[in-house]
């Protein structure tokens, strides 16, 4: 993506934007993003980042609560929001004769939302609703275990939606409290994209954003310490299905290694060509679906391997064919082929990111939310997948994938016997040399901090991940090559 056409404002009190004018079509795309996410919430506060989004459209001093929706829709555009571990995002696309109209709403609720305590309530329950949702989804439950196994330390620990009992005890001055300790131009940014002129939009921005008054700068947050051993854990699920989840972790978003991720994710699991489709699907015949998906964060993320099996397979089976093929690549590294196929998916996936203009603006908002580079590493995306050889693939998965590097969850049936794991103990002992220093070399992350999502740009390409476990990566992992799909607000 060329950088040429994106114009930067910056504001005294800390606020930025960036302006990318596309006049292809008479239509423009807003994406307001705040480094504000579940990360950011304090011992108490766990679910406030999301529970703020959707008060956000519950009226503040100059609309009332629904008109933001009744506006948006009276002036033909659409509106939405998500959240996740490493930020927010409100997104308008608006006509061009009437984008202006996005620019009015951010600056107002950025600094006057209401939180009517009757509103409060009733919206609390909608939030603790979607939770009650979430426990009864299988994969997303499976999702958060492992997630919580892998990050003991580090508030990603937390599930983006929060816990129950935090839900219920906040009050309304709570969250105003985390409003107005968070939400502020300088820890915010705005991204537009479409039919503009980029020196009237930068004169409005200045108008309507330049007299607010920011906040306290971001909390440092606890560093994960190094994972020395294998971490595993059972949950258990309704119906007669069995799921394996394993993740380990490994960078932020956007450093080198993050892309030669993205690569051995296509050739392990993210596709129907992959190595584990190949022999858990097809050959063996032991899984109804198996996905890799490489999600890297502000702060070091996660790569994983998700897989549901057929009803009666042994979960244990599975995992020693997983690891088998982990040890494989390892070992042999990836075959030109693969490498070719790979690049050729990454980079078609990539490009079809800027199909709309607010693809685009998700993409630019992404990077620069998650990537030390910002959007600036957009430029250097598609040069860098091109020069990963088949040594650094081959280094990187011997940096990352040693067999104690995991975190494994089984999901049984309710009824399933439990037998303590063999698998591992005997690749334990026949794992190679290789395998056995890049366990002993993984490093410690360091202090960090999309989707995405939105994933990420300089993030990752497009992955498929299995039906609704899918729907769940894409939320909570930012990538590269891919605008985080924002969740729809009930």
């Amino acid at each position: 993506m060329s950088l040429e056409g994106v114009h930067e404002v910056r504001l005294d009190n800390g606020f930025r934007a960036y302006l990318v004018e596309r006049r292809e079509l008479p239509l423009v795309a807003t994406v307001l993003w705040y480094r504000v996410g579940s990360r950011d919430e304090r011992t108490g506060e766990t679910g406030l980042a999301h529970f703020l989004e959707h008060m956000m459209f519950k009226g503040t001093d100059r609309y009332a609560k629904g008109q933001i929706d009744l506006l948006t829709a009276k002036l033909g555009g659409s509106n939405n929001a998500f959240t996740d571990h490493d930020g927010t995002a409100y997104h308008f696309s608006l006509a061009s004769d009437r984008w202006e109209t996005a620019l009015e709403i951010e600056a107002n609720r950025m600094k006057n939302c209401l939180f009517d305590p009757a509103e409060f309530d009733a919206e609390r329950n909608v939030v603790l609703d979607e939770l009650a949702r979430g426990e009864d989804d299988p994969w997303n439950v499976l999702w958060q275990a492992t997630e919580a196994l892998a990050f003991q330390v580090h508030p990603y620990h937390h599930p983006v939606i929060g816990y129950a009992e935090d839900l219920r005890r906040v009050d309304a001055e709570g969250m105003r409290t985390f409003y107005r300790r968070n939400y502020g131009p300088n820890r915010a940014f705005l991204v537009v994209v479409g039919d503009i002129d980029h020196e009237r939009a930068a004169e409005r921005i200045a108008e309507l954003f330049g007299s607010l008054e920011p906040v306290p700068d971001r909390d440092p947050v606890l560093v994960e310490p190094v994972a020395r051993h294998e971490r595993r854990g059972v949950v258990r699920a309704p119906g007669s299905l069995t799921r394996i989840a394993m993740a380990c972790r490994t960078c932020r978003m956007g450093e080198r290694d993050d892309f030669a991720l993205d690569f051995l994710s296509h050739v392990i699991g993210s596709s129907k060509t992959s190595r584990l489709h190949r022999r858990l699907v097809l050959e063996e015949e032991v899984a109804t679906y198996v996905t890799s998906h490489n999600e890297t964060r502000l702060d070091p993320g996660l790569f994983w391997i998700l897989a549901e099996l057929h009803a009666g397979v042994d979960v244990e089976r599975v995992e020693g064919l997983i690891r088998e093929e982990l040890s494989k690549l390892c070992d042999e590294g990836v075959e030109a082929a693969e490498q070719r196929r790979a690049r050729v998916q990454i980079r078609s996936s990539y490009l079809f990111e800027d199909e709309t203009v607010l693809d685009t603006a998700l993409k630019i908002g992404r990077f620069e939310a998650l990537a030390s580079g910002g959007h600036r590493l957009l430029e250097n995306v598609l040069p860098t997948y091109d020069e990963i050889d088949r040594r650094e693939l081959r280094e990187v998965a011997q940096r990352y994938f040693g067999p104690e590097a995991w975190s494994v969850v089984w999901s049984l049936p309710e009824d399933a016997e439990l037998r303590r794991p063999a698998a591992t103990a005997r690749k334990r002992r026949t794992r190679s040399k290789a395998a056995t220093s890049a366990a002993k070399a993984i490093k410690a992350p360091a202090a960090k901090t999309s989707r995405t999502a939105a994933k990420k740009p300089a993030r990752k390409p497009a992955k498929k991940v299995a039906k609704k476990a899918a729907k769940k990566a894409a939320r909570r992992a930012p990538k590269k090559s891919a605008a985080a799909k924002p969740e729809a607000r009930p």
